[in-house]
């Protein structure tokens, strides 16, 4: 089966106890700005370059585009009966599998939602029938991000595939 009818499978919208995930909408950007322009948001990851609620909605609105395109897709999460997003997760096909990555709004660290919403993601892959390897990276002095993979059962690859990072592997097998 073609990776993108494979991935039409579960690119969609599920729900979990704590959680419901939905396609990123555009309207997601005011949000997104929250979130990186908090003063605990890690200025050296990538959404921390976005500095306006402009460019959020821009990243958001190429987002939509690419989820349309099959290229990635990126999930909001909001707490069942709430409106607000408190994070999202995304899955980049890539060859030999996926790639995870995900943020969660600093106002809401230290709760696990950043592992529940991970590992929400990864049980929806596996009752649609996704079976193979998710990758993920983190930067050598995030721990907390490291924590929340291990949580998650990925295992650290021996050879980052960047300098500064740490790789992690973790193999999904379908659960349908």
């Amino acid at each position: 089966m073609a990776r993108e009818s494979r991935l039409a499978e579960f690119a969609c919208q599920f729900q979990c106890e704590l959680f419901l995930f939905s396609p990123i909408p555009t309207d997601d950007g005011v949000e997104l700005f929250h979130a990186v322009s908090h003063h605990k948001f890690p200025r050296a990851l990538p959404l921390a370059v976005i500095t306006s609620v402009d460019e959020a909605e821009y990243w958001c609105k190429n987002r939509v585009k690419e989820w349309h395109s099959g290229e990635c897709f990126v999930w909001t999460c909001r707490r069942l009966g709430e409106e607000k997003t408190i994070g999202q997760v995304t899955l980049l096909p890539q060859s030999g599998g996926l790639a995870l990555a995900y943020w969660v709004n600093p106002k809401s660290w230290g709760q696990g939602l950043a592992t529940h919403m991970c590992q929400s993601l990864i049980s929806h892959l596996g009752q649609s029938g996704y079976k193979g390897q998710i990758k993920a990276g983190v930067h050598d002095w995030n721990l907390r991000s490291e924590s929340v993979l291990c949580k998650l059962g990925f295992t650290q690859k021996s050879v980052s595939d960047s300098p500064d990072t740490k790789t992690f592997t973790l193999f999904v097998n379908s659960l349908e």
